[in-house]
């Protein structure tokens, strides 16, 4: 793969693509910038590059030396073809909600994943015990770049500044 295949994927972003070509050229992309096979998928470099670190000796993984997850890949792109058509387009008429970004409030927030952060199994070993608000990277949670959940040690995933949103149907279903 060379520069020259990177531009013409990124040619994908200012043209009229769809949701498919994007989410595509934005998982190529990512393939190459992190030293992928052409014919390889995102989520099996991401493993690979895991698997590879733990078995030269790293104990601790740093989550953000990984690729990101193609669902990860998928939002971050659309976001990107979006944001591209806003700069360079002037009046363009196109629905940030249908473009990986959410409502919550006033606020426009980036969906940054529609799949959990790592297999439940995973997820369940993961955990904090941080005594207070874990709002700093000493927090394990925050650290791998998941939220606290009902598994933290003191925060239990509710009252700290790196907890989900949890509705009180939330609660009392745990």
């Amino acid at each position: 793969m060379s520069s020259q295949y990177l531009q013409e994927k990124a040619m994908t972003f200012l043209n009229d693509s769809n949701h498919n070509e994007i989410a595509k050229a934005g998982e190529e992309i990512f393939l190459y910038l992190y030293g992928g096979l052409e014919l390889e998928s995102l989520d099996l470099l991401r493993y690979s590059k895991f698997a590879s670190k733990v078995l030269i000796g790293n104990i601790y993984v740093q989550v953000h030396s990984l690729p990101p997850t193609s669902n990860a890949a998928k939002f971050y792109s659309l976001r990107t073809f979006y944001q591209s058509k806003i700069w360079i387009q002037d009046n363009v008429e196109i629905n940030p909600i249908d473009w990986g970004w959410y409502t919550s409030g006033n606020k426009l927030l980036p969906i940054r994943s529609t799949l959990p952060p790592a297999p439940d199994k995973l997820l369940k070993i993961i955990r904090c015990n941080c005594k207070q608000n874990c709002d700093n990277k000493r927090c394990t949670c925050r650290k791998q770049t998941i939220d606290c959940l009902i598994g933290c040690d003191e925060c239990r995933g509710i009252n700290c500044t790196n907890s989900p949103n949890l509705t009180q149907c939330d609660l009392d279903s745990t």
